[in-house]
């Protein structure tokens, strides 16, 4: 069973060789991985699973942005509702799925911002069931539906989720 624990520097290598087999599977993130430095710097707080010594999943909150489509629904359909934070750069190893990693880290992540008093939102695009139906099963509520644009031309529905109550 992984270990949840908060993500250092020292992870970013391990993590980025995590989210290249991802993509290679998947297609997730949409983009590419991209710049490790850029991509693992975003996040106010970021946890690991790590099982026998290596990276297992990770996962992250970030401040809620309106350029977020999740953020931007969100404030949209909420517009009093500022205390909302960010769920996402949710990846687990091909290797270590199936056995909870991905919900032991949502719950570390809904823990946090329940101390913080934020409720959390995400999307996941359309193309990633296993992650919508993941969402659905551990009592996120779906939103609404909205594009999510990459690159220069790329776009794709996404589906917005909000995180449990309070």
């Amino acid at each position: 069973m992984a270990t949840i624990r908060p993500r250092t520097d020292r992870d970013t290598a391990a993590c980025l060789q995590v989210l290249n087999a991802v993509y290679d599977l998947s297609g997730y993130p949409v983009g590419g991985p991209g710049d490790p430095a850029a991509y693992f710097t975003k996040d106010d707080v970021a946890w690991v699973a790590e099982a026998d010594g290596t990276i297992a999943g990770h996962i992250a909150l970030s401040v809620a942005k309106p350029d977020n489509v999740a953020v931007a629904l969100w404030w949209q359909q909420h517009p009093e509702d500022i205390n909302i934070a960010v769920l996402g750069r949710l990846f687990v190893n091909p290797s270590n799925r199936k056995g909870g990693t991905a919900s032991r880290l949502i719950s570390v992540a809904v823990e946090e911002a329940r101390k913080r008093g934020q409720r959390l939102v995400m999307f996941a695009l359309i193309k990633d069931q296993d992650a919508i139906r993941l969402y659905r099963k551990l009592g996120w509520q779906y939103f609404g539906t909205t594009v999510f644009g990459w690159g220069a031309s790329n776009k794709m529905d996404a589906e917005c989720f909000v995180g449990p109550e309070l």
